[in-house]
Protein backbone atom coordinates (compact mmCIF):
# COMPACT_ATOMS: atom_id res chain seq x y z
CA UNK A 1 0.00 0.00 0.00
CA UNK A 2 2.87 2.64 0.53
CA UNK A 3 4.12 1.95 -2.86
CA UNK A 4 0.71 2.28 -4.15
CA UNK A 5 -0.30 5.76 -2.08
CA UNK A 6 3.59 6.78 -3.67
CA UNK A 7 2.74 6.20 -6.94
CA UNK A 8 -0.79 8.53 -6.07
CA UNK A 9 1.20 10.87 -4.94
CA UNK A 10 3.89 11.15 -7.57
CA UNK A 11 0.70 11.15 -10.16
CA UNK A 12 -1.10 14.24 -7.93
CA UNK A 13 2.24 16.53 -7.83
CA UNK A 14 2.99 16.34 -11.40
CA UNK A 15 -1.34 17.05 -11.59
CA UNK A 16 -1.89 14.33 -13.25
CA UNK A 17 -5.52 13.87 -11.60
CA UNK A 18 -7.19 11.58 -13.98
CA UNK A 19 -4.47 9.23 -14.23
CA UNK A 20 -4.20 9.16 -10.40
CA UNK A 21 -7.73 8.74 -10.44
CA UNK A 22 -8.08 5.67 -12.60
CA UNK A 23 -5.05 3.90 -10.60
CA UNK A 24 -7.71 4.48 -7.16
CA UNK A 25 -10.81 3.40 -9.19
CA UNK A 26 -9.18 0.49 -10.52
CA UNK A 27 -7.76 -0.08 -6.89
CA UNK A 28 -11.46 -0.02 -5.40
CA UNK A 29 -13.13 -2.49 -7.79
CA UNK A 30 -9.85 -4.96 -6.62
CA UNK A 31 -9.09 -6.94 -3.60
CA UNK A 32 -10.81 -5.88 -0.37
CA UNK A 33 -7.08 -6.27 1.32
CA UNK A 34 -5.93 -3.93 -1.17
CA UNK A 35 -8.59 -0.73 -1.33
CA UNK A 36 -7.35 2.45 -0.81
CA UNK A 37 -6.56 3.46 2.20
CA UNK A 38 -7.37 6.61 4.38
CA UNK A 39 -4.00 8.35 3.64
CA UNK A 40 -4.55 7.62 -0.11
CA UNK A 41 -7.77 10.15 0.20
CA UNK A 42 -5.34 12.92 1.86
CA UNK A 43 -2.67 12.48 -0.44
CA UNK A 44 -5.61 13.76 -2.91
CA UNK A 45 -7.09 16.39 -1.08
CA UNK A 46 -3.93 18.15 -0.30
CA UNK A 47 -2.63 18.00 -3.69
CA UNK A 48 -5.31 19.25 -4.93
CA UNK A 49 -5.26 22.00 -2.71
CA UNK A 50 -1.94 22.96 -3.39
CA UNK A 51 -2.32 22.74 -7.01
CA UNK A 52 -4.90 25.89 -6.64
CA UNK A 53 -7.60 23.72 -7.16
CA UNK A 54 -9.82 24.10 -3.98
CA UNK A 55 -13.29 22.71 -5.22
CA UNK A 56 -11.77 19.61 -6.44
CA UNK A 57 -10.34 18.90 -3.15
CA UNK A 58 -13.88 19.26 -1.49
CA UNK A 59 -15.69 17.36 -4.37
CA UNK A 60 -12.90 14.50 -3.47
CA UNK A 61 -14.05 14.85 0.12
CA UNK A 62 -17.89 14.77 -0.40
CA UNK A 63 -17.18 11.34 -2.67
CA UNK A 64 -15.12 9.78 -0.27
CA UNK A 65 -17.97 10.14 2.47
CA UNK A 66 -19.76 8.40 0.17
CA UNK A 67 -18.44 5.55 0.01
CA UNK A 68 -19.52 2.19 1.55
CA UNK A 69 -16.41 1.47 3.00
CA UNK A 70 -16.24 4.90 4.45
CA UNK A 71 -18.48 4.80 7.22
CA UNK A 72 -16.39 5.48 10.59
CA UNK A 73 -17.24 8.31 11.97
CA UNK A 74 -13.37 9.53 13.32
CA UNK A 75 -12.25 8.82 9.78
CA UNK A 76 -14.99 11.26 8.75
CA UNK A 77 -13.86 13.89 11.64
CA UNK A 78 -10.52 13.43 10.69
CA UNK A 79 -10.85 13.95 6.81
CA UNK A 80 -12.93 16.48 7.29
CA UNK A 81 -10.37 17.97 9.34
CA UNK A 82 -7.70 17.05 6.88
CA UNK A 83 -9.53 19.02 4.03
CA UNK A 84 -9.57 22.10 5.84
CA UNK A 85 -6.15 22.18 7.17
CA UNK A 86 -5.27 21.63 3.70
CA UNK A 87 -7.39 24.45 1.93
CA UNK A 88 -6.46 26.95 4.84
CA UNK A 89 -2.11 26.05 4.31
CA UNK A 90 -2.82 26.84 0.65
CA UNK A 91 -4.67 30.42 1.95
CA UNK A 92 -7.89 28.94 0.57
CA UNK A 93 -9.25 30.14 4.35
CA UNK A 94 -12.48 31.98 2.88
CA UNK A 95 -13.61 29.13 1.02
CA UNK A 96 -13.02 26.97 4.14
CA UNK A 97 -14.75 28.78 6.17
CA UNK A 98 -17.77 28.88 3.33
CA UNK A 99 -17.86 25.55 3.44
CA UNK A 100 -17.82 24.50 7.30
CA UNK A 101 -20.76 27.07 7.21
CA UNK A 102 -22.95 24.74 4.70
CA UNK A 103 -21.98 21.62 6.52
CA UNK A 104 -23.89 23.50 9.92
CA UNK A 105 -26.31 24.31 8.03
CA UNK A 106 -27.27 21.59 6.50
CA UNK A 107 -27.07 19.82 10.11
CA UNK A 108 -27.45 22.29 13.18
CA UNK A 109 -26.91 19.79 15.89
CA UNK A 110 -23.48 18.81 14.53
CA UNK A 111 -20.60 20.98 16.23
CA UNK A 112 -17.17 21.65 15.19
CA UNK A 113 -14.24 20.19 16.95
CA UNK A 114 -12.06 22.38 18.85
CA UNK A 115 -9.54 21.45 16.28
CA UNK A 116 -11.45 22.84 13.24
CA UNK A 117 -11.83 26.06 14.93
CA UNK A 118 -8.26 26.37 15.31
CA UNK A 119 -7.44 25.54 11.66
CA UNK A 120 -9.47 28.11 10.73
CA UNK A 121 -8.02 30.72 13.19
CA UNK A 122 -4.45 30.04 11.83
CA UNK A 123 -5.82 30.18 8.48
CA UNK A 124 -6.94 33.47 8.71
CA UNK A 125 -4.17 34.67 10.76
CA UNK A 126 -1.76 33.42 7.83
CA UNK A 127 -2.97 35.59 5.18
CA UNK A 128 -3.52 38.81 8.19
CA UNK A 129 -7.01 38.83 9.01
CA UNK A 130 -7.46 39.70 12.60
CA UNK A 131 -10.96 40.24 12.31
CA UNK A 132 -12.10 36.98 10.75
CA UNK A 133 -9.72 35.39 13.62
CA UNK A 134 -11.38 37.48 16.51
CA UNK A 135 -14.87 36.00 14.66
CA UNK A 136 -13.67 32.21 15.07
CA UNK A 137 -13.30 32.93 18.78
CA UNK A 138 -16.36 34.63 19.07
CA UNK A 139 -18.37 31.45 17.08
CA UNK A 140 -16.30 29.24 19.71
CA UNK A 141 -17.36 30.52 22.60
CA UNK A 142 -21.75 30.83 21.27
CA UNK A 143 -21.56 26.78 20.42
CA UNK A 144 -19.81 26.40 24.30
CA UNK A 145 -16.21 24.86 22.89
CA UNK A 146 -13.64 25.71 24.95
CA UNK A 147 -10.22 27.12 23.64
CA UNK A 148 -7.15 24.84 24.64
CA UNK A 149 -3.11 25.90 24.33
CA UNK A 150 -3.07 25.31 20.49
CA UNK A 151 -6.25 28.10 20.10
CA UNK A 152 -4.54 30.41 22.20
CA UNK A 153 -1.04 29.85 21.38
CA UNK A 154 -2.32 30.37 17.59
CA UNK A 155 -3.93 33.66 18.49
CA UNK A 156 -1.08 34.62 20.64
CA UNK A 157 1.74 33.72 17.42
CA UNK A 158 -1.25 35.97 14.69
CA UNK A 159 -0.64 39.04 17.22
CA UNK A 160 2.52 39.04 17.61
CA UNK A 161 3.28 38.59 13.69
CA UNK A 162 1.21 41.37 13.49
CA UNK A 163 3.13 43.50 15.84
CA UNK A 164 0.79 43.33 18.72
CA UNK A 165 2.26 41.84 21.39
CA UNK A 166 0.20 44.06 24.02
CA UNK A 167 -3.14 41.88 23.03
CA UNK A 168 -1.45 39.19 23.19
CA UNK A 169 -0.11 39.91 26.51
CA UNK A 170 -3.54 40.48 27.27
CA UNK A 171 -4.49 36.83 25.76
CA UNK A 172 -1.36 35.25 28.84
CA UNK A 173 -3.56 36.76 31.22
CA UNK A 174 -6.86 35.48 29.80
CA UNK A 175 -5.60 31.92 29.68
CA UNK A 176 -4.49 31.80 33.05
CA UNK A 177 -7.79 32.85 34.05
CA UNK A 178 -9.67 30.10 31.93
CA UNK A 179 -6.88 27.87 33.29
CA UNK A 180 -4.58 27.02 30.62
CA UNK A 181 -1.24 26.93 31.13
CA UNK A 182 1.12 28.88 28.12
CA UNK A 183 3.39 27.17 26.77
CA UNK A 184 7.24 27.73 25.26
CA UNK A 185 5.37 28.91 21.98
CA UNK A 186 3.38 31.83 23.84
CA UNK A 187 6.41 33.02 25.65
CA UNK A 188 8.65 33.00 22.50
CA UNK A 189 6.85 34.69 20.55
CA UNK A 190 5.79 37.48 22.83
CA UNK A 191 9.34 38.02 23.81
CA UNK A 192 10.32 37.89 19.75
CA UNK A 193 7.67 40.66 19.18
CA UNK A 194 8.64 42.50 21.85
CA UNK A 195 12.08 42.69 20.85
CA UNK A 196 11.34 43.76 17.25
CA UNK A 197 9.49 46.56 19.03
CA UNK A 198 12.50 48.18 21.09
CA UNK A 199 10.17 46.91 24.00
CA UNK A 200 13.54 45.00 25.46
CA UNK A 201 12.93 45.53 29.27
CA UNK A 202 9.30 44.00 29.11
CA UNK A 203 11.10 41.53 27.35
CA UNK A 204 13.42 40.82 30.12
CA UNK A 205 10.55 41.17 32.10
CA UNK A 206 9.04 38.23 30.06
CA UNK A 207 11.75 35.97 30.60
CA UNK A 208 11.53 35.96 34.24
CA UNK A 209 7.73 34.86 33.79
CA UNK A 210 8.31 32.15 31.67
CA UNK A 211 11.85 30.74 33.88
CA UNK A 212 9.67 29.86 36.80
CA UNK A 213 8.03 27.84 34.63
CA UNK A 214 9.24 24.20 34.51
CA UNK A 215 9.94 23.88 30.79
CA UNK A 216 12.13 27.16 30.73
CA UNK A 217 13.28 29.33 28.51
CA UNK A 218 14.53 27.60 25.10
CA UNK A 219 17.32 28.40 22.75
CA UNK A 220 14.90 30.23 20.67
CA UNK A 221 13.53 32.59 23.33
CA UNK A 222 17.06 33.44 24.44
CA UNK A 223 18.06 34.32 20.38
CA UNK A 224 15.17 36.58 20.55
CA UNK A 225 16.36 38.53 23.01
CA UNK A 226 19.38 38.50 21.75
CA UNK A 227 18.57 39.73 18.17
CA UNK A 228 16.28 42.44 20.15
CA UNK A 229 19.55 43.45 21.65
CA UNK A 230 22.22 44.18 18.68
CA UNK A 231 19.51 45.09 16.75
CA UNK A 232 18.98 48.29 19.45
CA UNK A 233 22.81 48.47 18.75
CA UNK A 234 23.23 47.25 22.70
CA UNK A 235 25.99 44.27 22.29
CA UNK A 236 27.09 44.50 25.97
CA UNK A 237 23.25 43.69 26.77
CA UNK A 238 23.41 41.13 23.94
CA UNK A 239 26.76 39.16 26.03
CA UNK A 240 24.99 39.33 28.70
CA UNK A 241 22.08 37.24 27.28
CA UNK A 242 24.69 34.84 26.13
CA UNK A 243 26.18 34.45 29.45
CA UNK A 244 22.77 33.60 31.20
CA UNK A 245 21.97 31.18 28.18
CA UNK A 246 25.47 29.10 29.14
CA UNK A 247 25.15 29.73 32.64
CA UNK A 248 21.36 27.27 32.59
CA UNK A 249 23.42 25.00 29.77
CA UNK A 250 22.28 26.34 26.74
CA UNK A 251 24.28 26.64 24.16
CA UNK A 252 24.71 29.73 21.79
CA UNK A 253 24.09 28.50 18.04
CA UNK A 254 25.88 30.00 14.98
CA UNK A 255 21.85 31.98 14.33
CA UNK A 256 23.04 33.53 17.75
CA UNK A 257 25.88 34.84 16.93
CA UNK A 258 24.95 35.95 14.03
CA UNK A 259 22.45 38.87 14.80
CA UNK A 260 25.85 40.19 16.28
CA UNK A 261 27.65 40.01 12.41
CA UNK A 262 24.57 41.41 11.57
CA UNK A 263 24.69 44.83 13.32
CA UNK A 264 28.64 45.15 12.79
CA UNK A 265 27.27 44.59 9.03
CA UNK A 266 24.92 47.36 9.33
CA UNK A 267 27.55 49.90 11.13
CA UNK A 268 29.94 48.64 8.67
CA UNK A 269 32.79 47.14 11.26
CA UNK A 270 34.09 44.26 8.41
CA UNK A 271 36.94 44.00 10.39
CA UNK A 272 35.11 43.28 13.41
CA UNK A 273 32.99 40.64 11.73
CA UNK A 274 35.73 39.11 10.38
CA UNK A 275 37.50 38.88 13.58
CA UNK A 276 34.20 37.10 15.49
CA UNK A 277 34.15 35.01 12.61
CA UNK A 278 37.55 33.82 13.24
CA UNK A 279 37.07 33.30 16.82
CA UNK A 280 33.62 31.07 16.36
CA UNK A 281 35.37 28.64 13.64
CA UNK A 282 38.65 28.62 16.52
CA UNK A 283 35.62 28.32 18.89
CA UNK A 284 34.03 24.91 16.49
CA UNK A 285 30.82 26.52 15.31
CA UNK A 286 29.97 25.63 11.38
CA UNK A 287 28.82 28.66 10.04
CA UNK A 288 25.82 29.00 8.20
CA UNK A 289 24.76 29.90 4.73
CA UNK A 290 23.29 33.40 6.36
CA UNK A 291 27.14 33.80 7.86
CA UNK A 292 28.65 33.94 4.49
CA UNK A 293 26.05 35.38 2.64
CA UNK A 294 26.56 38.60 5.47
CA UNK A 295 29.90 38.41 5.36
CA UNK A 296 30.74 38.38 1.72
CA UNK A 297 28.72 41.07 0.91
CA UNK A 298 30.65 43.29 3.53
CA UNK A 299 33.91 42.29 1.90
CA UNK A 300 32.19 43.08 -1.62
CA UNK A 301 30.85 46.76 -0.20
CA UNK A 302 34.70 47.48 0.90
CA UNK A 303 35.91 46.00 -2.64
CA UNK A 304 37.98 43.32 -0.85
CA UNK A 305 37.63 41.29 -4.03
CA UNK A 306 40.10 38.93 -2.95
CA UNK A 307 38.89 37.75 0.37
CA UNK A 308 35.47 37.77 -0.84
CA UNK A 309 36.72 35.02 -3.49
CA UNK A 310 38.39 33.02 -0.85
CA UNK A 311 35.49 33.28 1.39
CA UNK A 312 33.22 31.96 -1.17
CA UNK A 313 35.53 29.29 -1.78
CA UNK A 314 35.47 27.86 1.50
CA UNK A 315 31.39 28.56 1.28
CA UNK A 316 31.31 26.51 -1.70
CA UNK A 317 33.01 24.15 0.05
CA UNK A 318 30.52 23.57 2.49
CA UNK A 319 28.25 23.13 0.19
CA UNK A 320 26.43 26.63 0.56
CA UNK A 321 26.18 28.81 -2.67
CA UNK A 322 25.48 32.69 -3.55
CA UNK A 323 22.05 33.99 -3.77
CA UNK A 324 20.90 36.33 -6.14
CA UNK A 325 21.55 39.62 -3.73
CA UNK A 326 25.47 38.24 -3.04
CA UNK A 327 26.11 37.46 -6.70
CA UNK A 328 25.36 40.85 -8.05
CA UNK A 329 27.35 42.60 -5.38
CA UNK A 330 30.39 40.29 -6.56
CA UNK A 331 29.55 40.64 -10.28
CA UNK A 332 29.10 44.34 -9.89
CA UNK A 333 32.41 44.67 -7.86
CA UNK A 334 34.44 42.44 -10.51
CA UNK A 335 33.41 44.59 -13.33
CA UNK A 336 34.24 47.91 -11.31
CA UNK A 337 37.82 46.36 -10.60
CA UNK A 338 37.98 45.21 -14.44
CA UNK A 339 38.23 41.42 -13.66
CA UNK A 340 35.64 40.98 -16.62
CA UNK A 341 36.64 37.51 -17.16
CA UNK A 342 35.60 36.69 -13.54
CA UNK A 343 32.50 38.29 -13.77
CA UNK A 344 31.05 36.82 -16.74
CA UNK A 345 31.93 33.37 -15.41
CA UNK A 346 29.74 34.38 -12.36
CA UNK A 347 27.26 35.34 -14.52
CA UNK A 348 27.08 32.28 -16.45
CA UNK A 349 26.98 30.47 -12.64
CA UNK A 350 24.20 31.85 -11.47
CA UNK A 351 22.11 30.61 -14.64
CA UNK A 352 23.90 27.49 -13.94
CA UNK A 353 22.38 27.39 -10.61
CA UNK A 354 18.63 28.80 -11.40
CA UNK A 355 19.33 32.35 -10.55
CA UNK A 356 18.14 34.78 -13.29
CA UNK A 357 20.28 37.57 -12.85
CA UNK A 358 18.95 41.24 -12.72
CA UNK A 359 18.19 42.77 -16.04
CA UNK A 360 19.87 46.14 -14.74
CA UNK A 361 22.73 43.45 -14.56
CA UNK A 362 22.96 41.98 -17.63
CA UNK A 363 21.97 45.49 -19.32
CA UNK A 364 25.17 47.01 -18.00
CA UNK A 365 27.72 44.41 -18.50
CA UNK A 366 26.59 43.61 -22.45
CA UNK A 367 26.63 47.55 -23.04
CA UNK A 368 30.13 47.64 -21.45
CA UNK A 369 31.16 44.85 -23.35
CA UNK A 370 30.33 46.21 -26.23
CA UNK A 371 31.72 49.24 -26.09
CA UNK A 372 34.75 47.25 -25.45
CA UNK A 373 34.45 45.56 -28.73
CA UNK A 374 34.05 42.10 -27.37
CA UNK A 375 31.47 41.60 -29.27
CA UNK A 376 31.55 37.39 -28.41
CA UNK A 377 30.65 37.43 -24.90
CA UNK A 378 28.17 39.98 -25.11
CA UNK A 379 25.99 37.76 -27.73
CA UNK A 380 26.99 34.84 -25.70
CA UNK A 381 24.89 36.47 -22.60
CA UNK A 382 22.31 37.70 -24.73
CA UNK A 383 21.90 34.23 -25.94
CA UNK A 384 21.55 32.81 -22.05
CA UNK A 385 19.25 35.38 -21.22
CA UNK A 386 17.29 35.12 -23.81
CA UNK A 387 17.07 31.35 -23.06
CA UNK A 388 14.97 32.12 -19.60
CA UNK A 389 11.92 33.56 -18.68
CA UNK A 390 12.43 37.16 -17.08
CA UNK A 391 11.28 40.87 -16.48
CA UNK A 392 12.96 43.53 -18.41
CA UNK A 393 11.95 46.12 -15.86
CA UNK A 394 15.21 48.53 -14.67
CA UNK A 395 14.80 48.67 -10.86
CA UNK A 396 16.29 51.89 -8.92
CA UNK A 397 18.42 49.61 -7.19
CA UNK A 398 22.13 49.77 -8.28
CA UNK A 399 25.36 49.79 -5.56
CA UNK A 400 24.97 53.49 -3.99
CA UNK A 401 21.37 53.91 -3.97
CA UNK A 402 19.68 53.83 -0.70
CA UNK A 403 17.10 51.46 -2.11
CA UNK A 404 19.41 48.77 -3.22
CA UNK A 405 20.76 48.79 0.78
CA UNK A 406 17.71 48.69 2.25
CA UNK A 407 16.77 45.88 0.14
CA UNK A 408 19.86 43.74 0.70
CA UNK A 409 18.86 44.59 4.42
CA UNK A 410 15.71 43.20 4.29
CA UNK A 411 16.94 40.19 3.02
CA UNK A 412 19.38 39.23 5.38
CA UNK A 413 16.50 39.94 7.98
CA UNK A 414 14.14 37.76 6.00
CA UNK A 415 17.32 34.66 5.97
CA UNK A 416 17.93 35.19 9.67
CA UNK A 417 13.88 34.94 10.53
CA UNK A 418 14.23 31.46 8.52
CA UNK A 419 17.00 30.20 10.54
CA UNK A 420 15.62 31.46 13.74
CA UNK A 421 12.68 29.29 13.26
CA UNK A 422 14.25 26.52 11.73
CA UNK A 423 14.91 24.90 14.87
CA UNK A 424 13.21 21.81 16.08
CA UNK A 425 12.13 20.86 19.97
CA UNK A 426 14.06 17.50 19.86
CA UNK A 427 16.98 20.05 18.54
CA UNK A 428 17.00 22.79 20.82
CA UNK A 429 16.80 19.91 23.80
CA UNK A 430 20.15 18.34 22.18
CA UNK A 431 22.00 21.83 22.66
CA UNK A 432 20.53 22.27 26.81
CA UNK A 433 22.93 19.98 27.67
CA UNK A 434 26.49 20.02 25.87
CA UNK A 435 29.88 18.26 27.05
CA UNK A 436 31.80 20.91 29.19
CA UNK A 437 34.02 21.74 27.02
CA UNK A 438 31.98 22.99 24.77
CA UNK A 439 31.10 25.64 27.03
CA UNK A 440 34.02 26.62 27.53
CA UNK A 441 34.64 27.29 23.86
CA UNK A 442 31.47 29.19 23.80
CA UNK A 443 32.40 31.12 26.99
CA UNK A 444 35.67 32.01 24.91
CA UNK A 445 33.54 33.41 22.59
CA UNK A 446 31.44 35.60 24.22
CA UNK A 447 33.80 37.07 26.72
CA UNK A 448 35.67 37.41 23.28
CA UNK A 449 32.83 39.81 21.77
CA UNK A 450 32.15 41.56 25.31
CA UNK A 451 35.69 42.59 25.40
CA UNK A 452 34.75 44.29 21.98
CA UNK A 453 31.82 46.25 23.23
CA UNK A 454 31.98 49.63 24.83
CA UNK A 455 29.43 52.24 26.18
CA UNK A 456 30.87 54.74 23.53
CA UNK A 457 28.92 56.08 20.95
CA UNK A 458 29.44 53.10 18.42
CA UNK A 459 29.83 50.04 21.12
CA UNK A 460 32.41 48.67 18.95
CA UNK A 461 36.29 48.45 19.54
CA UNK A 462 38.28 48.22 16.15
CA UNK A 463 40.48 45.32 15.53
CA UNK A 464 42.10 43.52 12.89
CA UNK A 465 41.87 39.93 12.37
CA UNK A 466 44.10 37.63 10.92
CA UNK A 467 42.83 37.23 7.84
CA UNK A 468 44.54 34.03 7.03
CA UNK A 469 42.47 32.22 9.53
CA UNK A 470 39.46 32.09 6.27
Amino acid sequence: MDVFNAMVDSLGKAREFDSAWCVILDQIKGDLNERPNFDTYVIMIRRYARAGLPFAAIRTYEYICCLDSFHDSNAGKNLLETLLDSLCKEKHVRIASKYLDTITEKDPSWLPSVRIYNILLNGWLRIGKLKHAERIRVQMKKAGVKANVVTYGTLVEGFCQMSHPDNAIELVNEMRAEGVEPNAIVYNSIIDALGEAGRLKEAMGMLERFSILEMGPTLSTYNSLVKGFCKAGDLVEASKIVKMMMSVKCLPSTTTYGYFLKYLSKVGKTEVALDLYNQMIKSGYEQDRFTYHLLVKMLCRDERVDLATKMIKEMRGRGFDLDLATSTMLIHLLWKLQRYDEAVFEFVDMLRRGIVPQHLTYQRMTEDLERRGMFKTAHKLHDLMASVPRSTKVPNTYKGSQEWKMSIIKRAESMSQILKTRKTPSELGQNRYQPESAVLSAQRLIDHIQRKASFKENNIIHHTPNSNNL
